[in-house]
């Protein structure tokens, strides 16, 4: 039970090293149209992620084939989802508002749904409301293509 408490809690550290291994390993330099969706992993943690990789390349990994800070794929290709994550949605200035989307984690037994109008209204209370919409229906659309 201790170890699936461990993988439950860590797996999105995991979605790190493949982050780093997509930007780093100039993916996303040689494909500048290719879009990366990290499902389900939340996105508090990816702050720091990015801010430490743009040091480390800053610092000793300029050789590699990157034209631009690892950040900045990140913000051109990048996009997360996440159910919960009050620490994330104060750090969207670094994030970017335009690579969250929010998801229920239906058909999951730990989604919210059918209470997801509600589980919204107090996740994002204090995101103003032009970002919710990204956040919750906008971002989604303008990356799959769908008009709403």
């Amino acid at each position: 039970r201790q170890a699936f408490a461990v993988h439950i809690t860590s797996f999105q550290l995991a979605m790190a090293k493949i982050i780093m291994e997509i930007i780093y390993g100039g993916v996303l330099e040689a494909h500048p149209n290719l879009k990366i969706v990290i499902g389900e992993s939340g996105i508090g943690w990816i702050p720091y992620i990015l801010e430490h990789m743009d040091l480390e390349w800053e610092d000793q990994f300029k050789d590699l084939t990157l034209t631009m800070r690892p950040s900045e794929y990140w913000k051109r290709q990048c996009y997360a989802t996440y159910q919960s994550d009050p620490i994330g949605l104060r750090l969207l200035d670094i994030l970017g508002e335009d690579n969250v989307m929010w998801g229920s984690d239906f058909p999951h037994p730990d989604g919210v749904w059918p209470d997801s109008k509600d589980f919204i209204k107090r996740e994002l209370a204090s995101v103003p409301m032009p970002i919710q919409q990204k956040i919750v229906c906008n971002n989604a659309a303008n990356l799959y293509g769908f008009n709403v």
